[in-house]
């Protein structure tokens, strides 16, 4: 244990893999479909095949150059070639050890281990590992176990383990259209260069006529803007499903572990102490079946893109109380001392009721001056009007649900965004500054917004709406003590 030890040797093929694959699948492609010698395709890729070899170079380089000992206390990891450097970690301070187990590594018993810091990278792990599995068990060994250490938490092992049916609730309501079509386009962009052109163009055109097919008497227009949102929705609605499935939270001393995944295993072992807060997470329908999704913020917990922090996917009411106090007993959700006026009520419905004019007199004068495109138009007006009417019942819902909640050192703060519902439980001692804002308006109206500024890795803050100003400075008070 007292020796350095390098990264397993696949670590010069993980690294550049993305490159590998794009310069090696057609060199393979363009030897099997060869036609003359050897040599002459030799001549024709030698390029290709000279930037393989400068590419591999570079890995062997810095596999070799890449070493880590572990101490009693703490980790030691050197790098670099030219310009040498040595970091030196203690255990104490780590606040998450992530090891991840792709389904391409695990016949290779082979594991990615990322450790973090509060004060690292809000990019990159402060130490990333590809490391054989006996090598992984040693840091847990120590470093989980340090994680555990200090007073306080639960006795014994408590774990959590939700329904199926809780994590697709989860996907419902984090899946991103966005997401998906960002997937789906590099899928098919990536697909052209390792496959060719050829193929690229047969699955768009295949694509295009299933669309056709299912258009009916909808504008192809429509048809593939509806089918674009749709599609990527759904591809992000499995990508989340997947990533979550096999989901488990278990809590033991000051250690929080969680597990999740199918193709890519993760386990998460978070330091109790550094996670900054718990926040719990809705969209409408689920707001009015009274329905929660809970995610806590802690260094190198859902950094990774498309990664989300998750605590428990979805539970009711009691359910969240009950997991709440099997899990993190620390984090109390407390119910609103300090609310909306009820005069307060139209400075929520103004924005989507404004919104939804807009619309409605762009799509009528486009209706008007272009006769010839009155289907389109009317398709898409439809359409504009649909989130903007959502948006009117998602803001009518958040007068009832804004708000401030204070039981003696942990706050609780109510409020939306966009068209999701969110309630943020901290200690006091997690936030690290507080500022009001009033303006004109609500000068008349008699109220306030708050924004609060949480210690996190990455900037964080959130903004409560039109909160009576009595309770503002009741507030501002109890904080201030």
């Amino acid at each position: 244990m007292n020796e350095y030890q390098r990264q397993h040797p696949l670590y010069i093929v993980h690294a550049f893999s993305k490159y590998l694959l794009l310069l090696l699948l057609p060199l393979l492609r363009s030897l099997v479909l060869l036609s003359g010698s050897f040599l002459e395709w030799v001549k024709g890729t030698w390029f290709d095949i000279l930037i393989l070899v400068v590419i591999i170079s570079a890995g062997i380089l810095q596999w070799l150059a890449t070493n880590y000992v572990l101490r009693s206390k703490g980790i030691f990891i050197e790098s670099g070639w030219i310009a040498q450097k040595i970091r030196y970690i203690p255990y104490k301070n780590l606040s998450s050890i992530v090891v991840e187990d792709p389904f391409y590594l695990r016949p290779f018993k082979i594991s990615k281990v990322r450790m973090e810091t509060d004060g690292g990278s809000t990019s990159q792990a402060d130490v990333t590992l590809l490391l054989r599995r006996s090598q992984t068990e040693e840091i847990l060994n120590l470093g989980a176990a340090r994680l555990a250490e200090g007073k306080g938490g639960p006795k014994g092992i408590r774990t959590y383990r939700p329904r199926p049916l809780y994590i697709a609730i989860l996907s419902l309501i984090t899946s991103n259209t966005i997401t998906g079509v960002l997937f789906a386009s590099t899928f098919i962009s990536q697909s052209g260069k390792v496959l060719g052109q050829q193929f690229e163009d047969l699955l768009l055109h295949s694509i295009t006529k299933i669309i056709r097919i299912l258009a009916f008497n909808i504008p192809p227009a429509a048809a593939m803007a509806a089918a674009v949102l749709l599609g990527g929705w759904g591809i992000a609605f499995l990508i989340n499903l997947i990533s979550h499935l096999r989901f488990r939270a278990t809590r033991q001393n000051r250690l929080l572990t969680v597990r999740a995944g199918v193709f890519t295993l993760k386990e998460y072992y978070l330091a109790v102490e550094r996670i900054n807060y718990v926040m719990l997470r809705q969209n409408l329908i689920t707001w009015l079946c009274g329905v929660y999704s809970a995610f806590l913020n802690c260094t190198g917990y859902g950094k990774e893109r498309n990664e989300l922090a998750v605590l428990f996917p979805a539970a009711g009411k009691e359910d969240l109380r009950r997991t709440l106090r099997l899990i993190l007993p620390e984090f109390k959700v407390t119910r609103r001392r300090s609310r909306p006026h009820i005069r307060t009520f139209t400075r929520f419905i103004i924005p989507p009721l404004s919104a939804m004019a807009v619309i409605l007199i762009l799509f009528g004068g486009l209706w008007i001056l272009f006769p010839q495109f009155q289907r389109t138009t009317l398709y898409f007006g439809v359409m504009a009007e649909i989130p903007a009417l959502w948006w009117l019942f998602v803001k009518i819902a958040a007068y009832f649900h804004v708000g401030i909640g204070m039981q003696g050192d942990m706050y609780t703060f109510r409020y939306t965004f966009g068209y999701a519902f969110f309630i943020v439980t901290l200690h006091k001692d997690k936030i690290s500054k507080v500022e009001t804002q009033q303006s004109l308006f609500q000068k008349m109206s008699g109220c306030s917004d708050i924004l609060i500024y949480t210690f996190s890795e990455k900037h964080y803050h959130l903004r409560v709406h039109n909160i009576r100003q009595d309770g503002v400075e009741e507030f501002l008070k109890v904080f201030g003590k």
